[in-house]
């Protein structure tokens, strides 16, 4: 036990990605909630069932990192985004209708998510 009488906090066992990390970073409260929702969703698409959430997921986290390390620019960013935006649309599309709104927030929201939220704060860290 610390000599301040507190007892020490155990560390997740789950490592943060380098995206997480660059993410956690971000204080201003509102912007915060934001991204910690984006995470929170980030990672419910990665553990998805469906391959194409999980690709998506993956993906849009993979291109992100290399966003925030000047690998590519925003416009390549925004290129993918709307790819993406149109096959997940057919995905979405091709969902039993009682699927659809969870694919659609696994898949779309994250996506404006990235770009209205994430971008941003991604670009003022460089």
């Amino acid at each position: 036990m610390p000599s301040d009488g507190k007892p020490k906090r155990r560390k997740s066992s789950r490592k943060k990605s380098e995206l997480d990390s660059a993410l956690d970073q971000v204080g201003d409260e509102t912007v915060a909630a934001s991204m910690k929702e984006f995470q929170e969703l980030l990672a419910q698409a990665k553990g998805d069932t469906a391959e194409q959430i999980r690709q998506n997921a993956e993906e849009l986290e993979r291109r992100l990192v290399l966003l925030k390390n000047g690998e590519i620019d925003k416009e390549d960013f925004d290129f993918f985004v709307e790819n993406q935006k149109r096959d997940l649309r057919v995905f979405i599309d091709s969902q039993p209708a009682q699927s659809q709104e969870r694919a659609e927030k696994l898949t779309l929201h994250i996506l404006e998510i990235a770009v209205t939220k994430v971008v941003p704060v991604l670009i003022a860290m460089i």
